[in-house]
């Protein structure tokens, strides 16, 4: 039997995290964990050892950037990050890449069961030992 890909969820929305887990959820080989703001998201990292975050930028108290940093800090912690925003800068994107982000998905370019096939196109490129170049987005000249 196959290890399931352990994803945790980083978003304050609950419409979003629901649609999220659900869309996961669909698929046997998920195992999800949700958590609705930054410091509750790196202590289940921590706990959990995701294979994938899931993070959203605007977030109160704690920021995705303040979390990524501190995920990034944390030497138990090694995960593939992807930003989940709304943010749609150029700038935005740039800095979360800079800040060790894998990837960056733009929440109006995909439903959450897109956000799903691209977490599977990335776990399978790991997986198979070809790391993509370029994250996986519709603009591929960032």
């Amino acid at each position: 039997m196959l290890e399931k890909i352990k994803v945790l969820i980083i978003e304050d929305n609950e419409d979003l995290n629901q649609m999220f887990q659900m869309a996961f959820e669909s698929k046997d080989n998920f195992e999800v964990e949700i958590s609705k703001n930054g410091l509750d998201g790196i202590t289940k990292a921590a706990e959990m050892k995701p294979n994938i975050i899931l993070l959203d930028i605007m977030m109160p108290q704690m920021n995705g950037y303040e979390v990524l940093k501190a995920l990034k800090n944390n030497t138990s912690i090694k995960t593939t990050v992807i930003i989940n925003s709304n943010l749609e800068q150029k700038d935005e994107e740039r800095e979360a890449l800079d800040l060790g982000a894998d990837y960056y998905l733009k929440k109006s370019e995909y439903t959450p069961f897109q956000v799903v096939e691209k977490v599977e196109e990335i776990v399978n490129s790991q997986q198979g030992g070809s790391a993509s170049e370029t994250p996986p987005t519709p603009e591929s000249d960032v």
